[in-house]
C-alpha cells in the first residue's frame, strides 16, 4: 500500500486495524489499594469532565492528576469501537472515575462528515457533564449507524435522547448548528500533526503506545502494569 499522506494513511489504518481482535480483555484484573486497582463493575461517582486549556482535549477525571492517558480516536472508526467497548477503554474510564488518572481524548474526524458531527456533539455533551455516557452510547450504535450512512445531526440527537439529562434547547442547538466547529477542526488538526499513524492510539504521560503493541489495548493486566510503572515515576 502506498502512503500518500498522513491523513490518507489514517483512514486506511482505521479500516485495517479492525480486523485484529481485542477479545482478550477479561474484565477482571489485579486488586489492591492503589487507585488503579478498580474493578470493571465498581459503582463509582461520575468523573469530572472538562475541556483542557489547549482547546482540543476533552478530559475525564482530575485534570491535575500526574498520570495521564490520551486516546486518539475517530468516532466512525470500527477499531475505536472495539477498543472502547471490548478492549481497555472501559477500564480507563473506571480508573479516571477512581481518581487514578486523567483520561484525555483527541477526537479526529478524518473519516468524513459524520465524524465531524459526532465530535461536535461530544464537545457539546461536555458542557452538560454527559460526555462519558454519550461517548459510550455512540460507539455502541456505531456499527448500525455506519450501515445507514454514518452519523448525522438528527441521528446524534436521537441517540442523545437515550442519555438522561442531555437533550435540551442548548444541546440541541449546538448539535444542529455545529456550534463547536472550531473545536472539531482544531482537534482533527492536532491529531493530524501528531505522530499517530492510526486509530485508536494511546499515549501514556505523553509517550505514544504504538499500535503494534496491541496487548496494551486489550489486555487489562498488561496495561495495568504499564500504568503502575508510569504512576511511580510521574
Amino acid at each position: 500500500m502506498q502512503v500518500r499522506s498522513r491523513r490518507g494513511f489514517l483512514g486506511a489504518a482505521a479500516a485495517i486495524v479492525v480486523a485484529s481482535s481485542v477479545g482478550s480483555c477479561t474484565g477482571r484484573g489485579p486488586r489492591g489499594d492503589h487507585p488503579l486497582d478498580v474493578s470493571a463493575d465498581a459503582d463509582l461517582p461520575a468523573a469530572r469532565e472538562s475541556l483542557a486549556p489547549d482547546g482540543t482535549t476533552i478530559v475525564i477525571g482530575n485534570p491535575s492528576a500526574p498520570l495521564s492517558v490520551r486516546i486518539y480516536e475517530d468516532l466512525s472508526c470500527p477499531a475505536c469501537a472495539d477498543f472502547e467497548l471490548d478492549g481497555n477503554g472501559p477500564y480507563l474510564k473506571q480508573a479516571a472515575r477512581n481518581d487514578a488518572l486523567q483520561l484525555q481524548f483527541t477526537l479526529g474526524s478524518f473519516l468524513g462528515p459524520g465524524s465531524k458531527y459526532a465530535a461536535n456533539a461530544l464537545r457539546a455533551a461536555v458542557d452538560h457533564s454527559k460526555f462519558a455516557e454519550y461517548h459510550e452510547l455512540l460507539y455502541r450504535h456505531q456499527a448500525k449507524v455506519r450501515r445507514s450512512g454514518g452519523f448525522t445531526r438528527d441521528r446524534l440527537l436521537t441517540l442523545a435522547g437515550k442519555v438522561p439529562g442531555l437533550r435540551g434547547p442548548e444541546f440541541d442547538a449546538a448539535v444542529l448548528e455545529t456550534k463547536h466547529r472550531e473545536f472539531v477542526e482544531a482537534s482533527d488538526e492536532a491529531l493530524d500533526k501528531s505522530e499517530v499513524e492510526g486509530t485508536p492510539t494511546m499515549a501514556i504521560n505523553g509517550a505514544l503506545v504504538r499500535t503494534d503493541s496491541r496487548g496494551l489495548y486489550d489486555d487489562r493486566d498488561r496495561l495495568y502494569r504499564r500504568l503502575r510503572k508510569a504512576s511511580a515515576t510521574a
